[in-house]
């Protein structure tokens, strides 16, 4: 019937296609007619028909910006029947209630089998059925990149704690999964309410997780105990690339597990202990593995309650790794003000005998562990001591071939000390992207210059306002003075002819 009617002469060929498409098994037209067939498609035709029939970009294009405006193709392999099916995916799931029925759970499976051969990424913002996800895994042979919630995302006044978080059965249930998928490389578990325990469920399937190159635990509850638990996904028989427990409640003791794996680890590039409870005794011991480390590139410590006891030891990971590139030490009290009247001295904090803080050799330069000696920048930077360990650790960063990027905001430094090492750094970093630095501080000097002559042209647009006011409050006491004096003259005059 297809190859009959892709025959016939007429222009209304392509419109009365269009309108019995679903009705043709075959079409055998040129791609004119076609691109004009597709043109002229519903966009409502069933789903698991338009996925099995319809591969013409332009109208999955239509598709997805006629149901989801604000969607992205760049971020779905540049393919919009990709794009398309993966948001109708998540947005199925994420409707999917708690009290779903045999009709829902049935159109879902059917989705997913129509979908099996396009889905390569999920990102789930939240799960409130809790439902076993095995048929989605096991249909989906694609799906390499899988981030879901568990739980409601707002319940406005129907508030309930067991609304929240991943259950014990949910970990059994992705655990499973993680396990038995072939090419998931990418998994992120934010705001679940993990704890040590829902991490020693979830390292039943984690343990296999080979591929897994990045795994996020963000905005978690994992404390020590899961963090060394953790840690062992960084020995050589994983691949992990990226590790985020970011906004954790991680201290000390599953900080010092995670360097000590950190130190034979050939793989992660990018680690972030971001706002966790780290402290100086942890972080000095990451440190000290970091010497040895020569693959990790990004560090994020910021907020972890790091003073300057940490810094010796920040010096001597400074002075002996080549590798780091950005180096996040943000909301760190590093200096305060009564370190700023007194000289800093050596190390304060009680180490092991095996951890060697950077030793100082006076003001004839900094000496490393190895014994290289660094040459000073300088006999005082802002006002601090130069054997003191900040003073140090602004030369060491400043000396760093390899650091590009560090983030000293909230510190507490002298803001002095703190935009030289800011300006050397983003110097290092223009240079190696090949930008002339003189360029840079040109258009940095333009733009001050730009904005202080704005706020000039304010500041003499207020003053002018202000005069004006006031010329404008003055004019009618003078009038008011005026007509005061009018009536007076007027009765003078009036009284001359009676006399």
């Amino acid at each position: 019937e297809g190859e009959d009617t892709a025959t016939e002469p007429g222009s209304d060929l392509p419109k009365a296609i269009a309108q019995q498409f679903l009705s043709y098994d075959k079409l055998e037209l040129g791609a004119k007619q076609l691109e004009d067939v597709y043109s002229m498609l519903d966009l409502d035709i069933a789903l698991p028909e338009a996925a099995a029939r319809i591969g013409d970009e332009n109208y999955w294009k239509r598709r997805t910006q006629a149901r989801h405006r604000n969607a992205q193709v760049e971020k779905h392999g540049m393919s919009w029947k990709q794009t398309f099916l993966e948001l109708e995916l998540q947005e199925t799931l994420e409707k999917l209630t708690i009290d779903y029925g045999a009709p829902e759970l049935d159109a879902l499976k059917q989705q997913v089998l129509a979908s099996r051969l396009h889905v390569f990424q999920l990102e789930i913002g939240q799960f409130p059925s809790h439902l076993d996800l095995s048929f989605l895994f096991d249909a989906l042979p694609a799906l390499c990149t899988f981030s879901i919630t568990y739980g409601n995302r707002r319940l406005g006044m129907d508030y309930e704690r067991a609304m929240f978080g991943m259950k014990i059965s949910d970990a059994q249930y992705l655990a499973r999964n993680v396990r038995v998928s072939q090419c998931l490389v990418s998994l992120s578990l934010p705001c679940n309410m993990i704890d040590d325990e829902l991490v020693k469920v979830l390292m039943g399937g984690l343990s296999y997780g080979h591929m897994l190159t990045h795994l996020d635990l963000s905005h978690n509850k994992i404390g020590d105990r899961g963090a060394r638990r953790l840690a062992s996904l960084l020995d050589p028989d994983y691949c992990i690339q990226a590790l985020d427990l970011s906004d954790n409640q991680i201290h000390a003791n599953g900080c010092m597990h995670l360097g000590a794996h950190l130190a034979e680890n050939s793989t992660c590039q990018i680690l972030s202990l971001r706002l966790n409870r780290c402290e100086d005794n942890g972080v000095s011991h990451l440190f000290q593995d970091l010497c040895v480390n020569k693959y990790l590139q990004t560090l994020n410590i910021s907020c972890n309650d790091l003073t300057v006891r940490c810094l010796p030891y920040m010096n001597s990971m400074l002075s002996e790794n080549s590798a780091l590139a950005e180096l996040d030490l943000s909301a760190n009290p590093l200096h305060t003000e009564q370190e700023g009247h007194a000289e800093v001295g050596g190390p304060t904090l009680e180490a092991n005998a095996t951890m060697r803080p950077l030793e100082h050799s006076g003001d004839t330069g900094v000496t490393s562990l190895d014994g290289t000696m660094l040459d000073p920048i300088e006999e005082s930077l802002a006002g601090i001591s130069v054997t003191g360990p900040l003073a140090v650790f602004a030369r060491c960063v400043m000396r760093n071939p390899s650091l590009v990027r560090v983030d000293i905001r909230q510190c507490g430094l002298p803001a002095n000390l703190a935009e030289k090492i800011s300006t050397t750094v983003k110097h290092r970093e223009l240079q190696k992207k090949g930008i002339p630095v003189e360029a840079y501080e040109r258009s940095k000097r333009a733009q001050a210059e730009a904005s202080l002559e704005t706020q000039l042209v304010e500041a003499t647009e207020e003053v002018g306002d202000g005069q004006v006011e006031a010329e404008g409050e003055a004019v009618p006491a003078e009038e008011t003075s005026r007509t005061e004096k009018e009536p007076e003259e007027a009765a003078v005059v009036v009284e001359e002819p009676a006399a």
